[in-house]
């Protein structure tokens, strides 16, 4: 399935389990996340952290990372950077399903003097085909291509437990697919069937973070790509991203990033047109 020019605004590290969705991500930094897809990350310039599990690994240009599916991670841009991102369905993996699905690899990373050719040809032939809401049998052929090339750089071994199983994984869930609504320890607790205290000490000793940072930080990063990707006025997107209060929304926007959403849009829109 591809994604609508709606949904194709979409942070990829919402669960939107099925969808199908390469872009380019300038400055990506968002907390620990996960999904039942795959993800696929190359390095155009820059560099970034990516933390899996409690690993961490820097990325340099041309560096490559998959992430398998159910798997907690985060990204960390430091200072200007810009990468290939895809989201990729189990059902594309076509003889690498199983795979994906019953192993993990020891390091997520492909190092780029490792990368094949043919893994950067196809992530960016899955750009075009996002972009150009193309056919879905030539980026089924991309996702394979890129696993039969990528799969053999790394080792991979049969998971010491199921991460989907985990507290951690299931508030993480949880938060992904509401965090533009009310979001509160209360809440999570009620939704899970879990106590506070055990849900706040997810955020202080998995998270590294509080529960109100994190909401904050899904928030901002989902703006930041609406604003981006569409025109929407900023007054609109600070609604559609979970802020009643503008002047909350332009704070945390500031607080995170920087500069205003306005500053932002102008900014990496001029950086885009430069390129």
């Amino acid at each position: 399935m591809f994604l609508t020019e709606e949904k194709a605004s979409t942070p990829l590290y919402e669960n939107r389990q099925g969808a199908f969705a390469c872009h380019r991500s300038p400055d990506l930094t968002f907390p620990p996340h996960l999904h039942a897809d795959m993800e696929a990350v190359l390095v155009e310039y820059g560099s970034l952290l990516l933390r899996e599990g409690e690993q961490e690994f820097r990325l340099e240009p041309g560096d490559f990372a998959l992430v398998f599916p159910g798997r907690l991670h985060a990204f960390e841009s430091q200072g200007e950077s810009c990468m290939l991102l895809a989201l990729c369905p189990m059902e594309m993996a076509g003889d690498f399903r199983r795979a994906l699905l019953r192993c993990v690899p020891e390091s997520p990373v492909v190092p780029r003097d490792r990368v094949h050719p043919d893994i950067t040809y196809a992530m960016a032939g899955m750009r075009k085909i996002t972009e150009t809401n193309g056919n879905l049998a030539a980026a089924k052929a991309f996702v394979q291509l890129l696993l039969a090339r990528a799969l053999p750089e790394m080792a991979l071994a049969e998971p010491s437990q199921t991460p989907s199983a985990d507290l951690t994984a299931r508030v993480v869930g949880w938060i992904s697919e509401n965090f533009t609504g009310p979001v509160s320890l209360d809440i999570l607790s009620e939704a899970l069937g879990t106590g506070k205290y055990r849900i706040s000490r997810v955020f202080g000793e998995k998270l590294k973070t509080s529960l109100s940072d994190y909401v904050n930080q899904l928030r901002i990063d989902r703006a930041r790509t609406l604003l981006l990707a569409t025109d929407e006025e900023v007054s609109r997107v600070s609604l559609e991203c979970g802020y009643e209060n503008p002047r909350t929304f332009n704070r945390e926007f500031r607080r995170i990033c920087g500069c205003t959403p306005r500053e932002y849009r102008k900014k990496y829109t001029l950086r885009e047109k430069e390129k």
